[in-house]
């Protein structure tokens, strides 16, 4: 029974993250602030709570609907989905389903430069690379703005205790 309700519960999993249902709702994700922001769950997420295998599925489900999309001359082969979704796994195991949608919807609208009517796995390690780097500055910039400005208002608190100790020693 357990197993059963593994399966209908990982199916389910795999049609609400899948790319088709993904990109009907991208719109949602505008930009990589967006995606950072999303409660969607992580590649590590789904690795530590359902297994590599299921994981490596999901990122192969995503890589198949990329491949068929792109309607490209020479497609990915069977192997090299695999390997590249594997490779995916491991090196981008902190980007969120949202970070998927926001880059394949990057990847399909050609912002990422031209295919040449191919597909390989170094172009899209290239494009998972290129994303996680905006992704990383973004995030620097974010961490950055935030430690500015709890600076400053910790810096105002110290002056105005300051301000408020001299106004007590200066009237008494």
């Amino acid at each position: 029974m357990d197993s059963a309700i593994q399966k209908s519960s990982k199916k389910n999993l795999l049609e609400k993250y899948s790319p088709k249902n993904c990109m009907l709702h991208s719109g949602k994700i505008a930009n990589i602030q967006q995606a950072i922001e999303s409660k969607a769950p992580s590649v590590a997420s789904f690795q530590r709570e359902h297994g590599r295998q299921f994981t490596e599925g999901l990122i192969t489900f995503w890589l198949l609907y990329l491949n068929k999309v792109l309607n490209l001359n020479k497609p990915m082969s069977e192997e090299q989905i695999n390997l590249c979704s594997s490779m995916v796994v491991e090196e981008f195991y902190m980007l969120k389903i949202s970070d998927l949608t926001l880059l394949f919807k990057r990847i399909i609208s050609g912002q990422y430069g031209e295919f040449y009517e191919r597909l390989s796995i170094d172009k899209i390690l290239t494009f998972f690379r290129t994303y996680l780097d905006e992704r990383f500055e973004l995030a620097a910039d974010n961490s950055i703005r935030n430690h500015n400005e709890e600076t400053k208002k910790t810096e105002a608190s110290i002056s105005e205790g300051w301000t408020r100790r001299a106004k007590k020693f200066t009237f008494k």
